[in-house]
């Protein structure tokens, strides 16, 4: 169909399919009709170009739906559940600079503590997601947000423990009244961490908890697998923090 002969007047592009606008392009008589031939692919860029934004335009109104509120609008189980759990992480990271020893009087009565703080924040973790639908729908678009319904509870538990045995004690170290020691003590060598890649771990003894000790790798290869090094560090009713070592070995275990 020859759409630009149907009449002397211009027709009206806009009611035409794309297909219907490309027969025009084809059968048009291009001398005698140049302005509608240029009406013509103008009105076909414009609907191709319509198409292509009409999708974006469906799943932005989803993402917009789906996307994360802002702090103040969230509901307040939320707010606390994701406050807890930041706390607790940025509060484990001091931690991981300090090679720290906590008393075994604290880790001996800590187990049960680290159990219910971590059971309350799961209650409430899967209170939230039946709760707040925005959080669950959020959630739901993505599989990192999916793996993180099931992942959550693990990292709860996790965060408890660290929080509890590590971070906790040793805050209360820096402020309560500390007195320089001395201690030989067993260790033995251990695989690296990624804030640790040389690393030894001093065994616990009757009243500390075991350690890590941070060394460099020529230090690290002048001890045997294990045996004892002498520690320097302060020590309080929490723990002990190492403040250095000498590597002259006292025993070596063969």
């Amino acid at each position: 169909m020859d759409i630009g002969n149907i009449s002397n007047n211009s027709p009206d592009y806009s009611r035409c399919t794309i297909e219907e606008l490309e027969d025009v392009l084809v059968n048009i008589d291009l001398a005698q009709y140049p302005e509608r031939h240029l009406a013509a692919k103008a009105m076909i860029s414009k609907k191709l170009k319509e198409q292509k934004i009409a999708p974006k335009s469906r799943y932005d109104q989803v993402s917009a739906s789906a996307s994360k509120p802002k702090w103040s609008e969230q509901l307040l189980m939320t707010r606390i559940i994701i406050g807890s759990f930041l706390f607790m992480t940025f509060s484990a990271l001091p931690a991981m600079f300090y090679e720290f020893m906590t008393t075994k009087s604290w880790t001996a009565y800590s187990s049960g503590v680290i159990w219910m703080l971590a059971s309350i924040l799961v209650v409430m973790w899967f209170t939230c997601l039946k709760k707040d639908s925005k959080l669950m729908r959020r959630l739901g678009t993505n599989w990192r947000g999916k793996l993180a319904v099931v992942v959550m509870p693990f990292l709860f538990l996790l965060m408890s423990w660290l929080f509890i045995n590590k971070s906790l004690p040793l805050y209360l170290h820096m402020v309560s009244v500390q007195q320089e020691v001395r201690y030989d003590m067993d260790y033995r060598k251990r695989s690296g961490r990624k804030h640790c890649r040389h690393r030894v771990e001093i065994i616990e003894t009757d009243e500390l908890a075991d350690g890590d000790l941070c060394l460099t790798e020529s230090q690290r290869n002048s001890l045997s697998e294990k045996g004892k090094i002498t520690v320097v560090g302060t020590r309080s009713q929490f723990g002990m923090v190492i403040n250095g070592f000498k590597l002259t070995l006292i025993k070596h275990t063969q």
